[in-house]
């Protein structure tokens, strides 16, 4: 539990970065100054250890974690979109999301700042999440990333795939498919349907 020193010192770091205006080429925060270009980001994304792609020549979206110590960015390229974690002070890339044929936008950080969400949107119609942990980040998206998925997941038609992040509860993601609610657990990986 961070002390209330600690707590302003975020609200702070917060509000100094915030709001982030995103460009094409750079991200700046709210004094101006350049978070991160796009030459900071690499060409391609490593998907897994044999498989990587071009979708990094512009960006699209970006928000802060609420440490302020965090980039969540999503940058596209010719026909695929790449989720980045990118570390402020050091303006490090990691790899984190990506989407073939689609488009990816960022959901909700967890409060203690060390997840975050993404919401992959696919050629299909369908929506999927995937869980990054920024303690655990790898040099792939599969080894940096968690899916999201309902028990019932691989029955559904593409079409009936529409997750929506709802709320982090006690280091839990909160989501709905199909008009139900589940709990994503990121630390067991085990999702349970939500009493709530």
């Amino acid at each position: 539990m961070p002390t209330a020193i600690e707590a302003s010192d975020t609200a702070q770091s917060e509000a100094a970065l915030a709001p982030l205006d995103v460009g094409d080429e750079r991200i700046r925060a709210a004094d101006g100054s350049v978070l991160v270009g796009i030459a900071d980001v690499p060409d391609t994304i490593r998907v897994d250890q044999q498989t990587e792609f071009g979708a990094a020549d512009r960006f699209q979206e970006a928000s802060i974690s609420p440490d302020g110590d965090w980039l969540t960015v999503v940058t596209t390229g010719a026909a695929h979109s790449a989720g980045w974690l990118v570390r402020v002070e050091a303006r490090q890339s990691r790899p984190a999301a990506f989407q073939y044929g689609g488009n990816i936008a960022i959901g909700p950080w967890s409060d203690d700042a060390r997840r975050v969400v993404f919401v992959q949107e696919g050629p299909a119609g369908d929506r999927t999440l995937t869980v990054v942990d920024a303690e655990r980040l790898g040099e792939t998206v599969e080894a940096s990333s968690m899916p999201v998925r309902s028990p019932e997941h691989e029955e559904r038609a593409p079409e009936e795939r529409i997750y929506e992040a709802l709320a982090w509860r006690n280091g839990e993601l909160l989501f709905r498919v199909g008009g139900e609610r589940w709990v994503f657990d990121p630390d067991s990986g085990e999702v349970r349907p939500s009493k709530q």
